[in-house]
């Protein structure tokens, strides 16, 4: 169970995961003018974990050592009846595998369509996801 507390310093988001902790925001750093979208960044990040995660589980789950997943999330916003929306959320990921497991990630990739996350929010908004492999450099 996450806690949330705001004070006029900041705000912590206590997220109750040994992994995570705590969540700080420090309003002496930022200005009024930049202190909004915190809950868009939670969400990107949050779908962004999850999907990634699901994918990571289903090469392990197929033998794979994987190099690196790496990804970007955004929201796309719209004014609906003079109230801001989040309308879509879009994720790009690339996985880095071996040439001996391109294969498995296509497979894997075919098979991800979401997470519990991005499935859930699909109810209510358009989530769109681009995977691909990377290859690895060096």
């Amino acid at each position: 169970m996450a806690e949330y507390e705001q004070t006029a310093e900041g705000f912590v988001i206590r997220t109750g995961h040994p992994l995570l902790g705590d969540i700080r925001a420090d309003f002496s750093t930022v200005g009024p003018d930049r202190r909004r979208g915190t809950a868009s960044a939670l969400l990107e990040a949050s779908c962004l974990n999850c999907w990634c995660g699901t994918l990571s589980t289903a090469l392990l789950a197929r033998g794979v050592e994987k190099h690196r997943i790496v990804g970007s999330a955004r929201v796309v916003r719209v004014q609906k009846k003079d109230l801001s929306w989040l309308d879509c959320i879009e994720l790009d990921v690339k996985a880095e595998v071996d040439d001996e497991d391109a294969e498995v990630l296509e497979e894997c990739l075919a098979v991800v369509k979401g997470c519990m996350v991005t499935r859930s929010i699909a109810e209510g908004m358009e989530v769109v996801i681009r995977a691909e492999r990377a290859v690895a450099e060096g």
